[in-house]
């Protein structure tokens, strides 16, 4: 299935460190203080207090041995989910981080679950689901869980319900913002001022009132998507008239939205889905057509859209297991929908916290009555999760075990073998590069190869994987590329990333612009970013382009353990 590529080249916005250690950790400790105000025993209190004073290790130990003991209890569960979430703060590791979130909300639903009137979960959930990163989809969540948690403690006359209250009324005021909802945070900032009159808080919502701009009311227009272009067939052209005429016709909807994706329009086929979705959400079958037009949308890679919005692919991983869920939820026994969201769960981007679910989805299937054709390919992805899993030993014991005879062996384990490049086809003189990547990663590494003179002057780039080249200065992961290069001439050049292995490139000896260099010493640059592991290299090889040819071989690192570079003029 060609649409499974988008694990290999989503890429993980690297702020997410700095979000954990800046907004979310500053946020959270402000509601530290809010105690428990119907606390079951002093242990509660205790665990509490020591993550009050940053002990977040001993006091998420002493929640999980008041959960053994008490399963049900809310409170316990609530605290353990903050203090989950403010915990990966503390990690550099990325992939630890983004389990921790999941992990954080997994235990606040749980929490919610056991209680649904446990106003400091809702609060405690909301205030996660408006700070993480926009593309974990837990914005409008987040929103909902504050507004329940502002309805609670509205009604209470305590010291710690009023600052709960204005914690939760100060942060829906964000995620307002976040989404673009001028008159919902003009709404929380207008209760922070009529709860705490003349208070510097209430100071700071009105000048932030004063910034607002006013709410203006549009009228509705007809979505683009309904509007037909000359490039249109005349089914598609009709039946995008008839949805105009009437957008609320479900059943023209869905019609257009399959004739879409018949026609491999994914994108356009997402966009009409969504809008039968909106009118009608019961029909599973839409839902997975939803989902899958939204994974095949993302399957044509980075392109320059990624300028715009770094975490565009991500969203659409994000999106399309959402969508998925939501197409089990409504047809629970179907197992045609529990293989592909098993499939999805397991080669879809680990920070979203399906990998376990689609390990299970995948069980399912396997040990049931299905068609064996249905059985082999749960089989073969419950392998896949078995590889990744096993790959995932090895990324930790050449993070964490620096200088080890085991990390030697995982380096040269994955170092792949050598390939060949038919020089008879090639238009001579020119320069071979040749060069193993030689470590193997959740995701495929970030990679830059590109020329510059002896002078250091930057010459030409002959590749760039599709993020870096795409995304440019937005969020440099090629450090020295991104110096050299100056982005110039790049687009031509910016590909799919490559992964472990080797890799033969050739330069025609022509600068950026098109136009053949002189003569003389140049140097060959190979730079190579890995993600989450952080692992970096950069190597770098001169070559003499005179009349005599020459070679020169790198062999350092274990990222680009040999890099071998020849000049070629037969």
């Amino acid at each position: 299935m060609k649409w499974l590529g988008i694990t290999r080249t989503t890429r993980f916005i690297t702020s997410f460190t700095v979000f954990f250690t800046c907004t979310l950790l500053a946020v959270m400790v402000a509601v530290l203080s809010v105690p428990i105000e119907a606390a079951d025993g002093t242990s509660l209190e205790e665990a509490v207090k020591l993550g009050e004073s940053g002990e977040l290790g001993k006091a998420m130990t002493a929640l999980e041995s008041i959960i053994e003991a008490e399963p049900e209890n809310s409170d316990a569960l609530a605290y353990l989910g903050l203090y989950t979430g403010m915990s990966a703060g503390s990690t550099k590791d990325y992939m630890e981080a983004g389990r921790l979130t999941m992990e954080s909300f997994g235990l606040l639903d749980k929490a919610i679950a056991l209680d649904e009137n446990n106003s400091l979960a809702y609060l405690f959930r909301g205030i996660m689901g408006v700070n993480v990163p926009g593309f974990l989809g837990r914005l409008d969540g987040g929103i909902k869980d504050l507004e329940k948690a502002a309805q609670f403690y509205s009604t209470g006359s305590s010291k710690e319900s009023m600052t709960a209250l204005i914690t939760a009324l100060s942060t829906l005021s964000d995620g307002y913002a976040k989404k673009g909802d001028i008159a919902g945070q003009r709404k929380a900032l207008e209760s922070i001022v009529k709860t705490i009159p003349g208070s510097e808080k209430a100071a700071k919502a009105e000048k932030a009132l004063s910034g607002l701009p006013a709410v203006e009311t549009k009228p509705e227009k007809t979505p683009d998507i309904l509007v037909p272009s000359e490039k249109d067939a005349q089914d598609i052209s009709v039946l995008k008239k008839k949805a105009a005429d009437n957008p609320k016709d479900a059943t023209t909807l869905l019609e257009l939205g399959k004739t879409l994706y018949s026609k491999e329009d994914y994108s356009g086929a997402a966009e009409v889905l969504k809008l039968f979705v909106e009118l009608d959400d019961t029909d599973p079958e839409a839902w997975k057509m939803l989902s899958f037009s939204v994974a095949m949308a993302a399957e044509i890679g980075y392109d320059e859209n990624i300028y715009e919005d770094t975490d565009y692919r991500s969203r659409l991983a994000l999106e399309s297991i959402t969508f998925m869920d939501r197409a089990v939820a409504l047809s629970p026994e179907d197992l045609e929908l529990r293989l592909q969201r098993g499939i999805f769960g397991i080669m879809f981007p680990f920070f979203l916290g399906k990998f376990e679910q689609g390990v299970e989805d995948l069980k399912m299937v396997e040990a049931s009555e299905v068609p064996e054709s249905m059985k082999a390919e749960a089989l073969y992805y419950l392998g896949e999760a078995k590889q990744r899993e096993a790959l995932r030993y090895w990324i930790r014991i050449s993070k964490e075990f620096k200088g080890t005879d085991a990390e030697k062996m995982v380096y040269e384990t994955m170092r792949p073998k050598v390939a060949r490049l038919d020089l008879e086809e090639q238009e001579t003189p020119f320069v071979k590069i040749d060069f193993i990547l030689g470590y193997q990663d959740e995701l495929p590494p970030q990679t830059a190869i590109w020329i510059e003179d002896g002078d250091g002057k930057y010459i030409a780039t002959i590749y760039v994987s599709g993020f870096a080249g795409y995304v440019k200065e937005n969020q440099v992961t090629l450090p020295a590329w991104a110096r050299g290069s100056g982005f110039e001439n790049v687009d031509a050049v910016t590909g799919a990333s490559i992964d472990i292995g080797h890799h033969i490139y050739t330069w025609d000896l022509k600068d950026h612009n098109g136009e053949k260099v002189r003569k003389g010493k140049y140097i060959i640059i190979v730079e190579t970013s890995h993600w989450p592991s952080m692992k970096y290299q950069i190597v770098k090889s001169p070559i003499s382009v005179r009349k005599k040819e020459n070679n020169n071989i790198v062999q350092e690192g274990d990222f680009i353990p040999w890099l071998e570079v020849s000049y070629i003029d037969k």
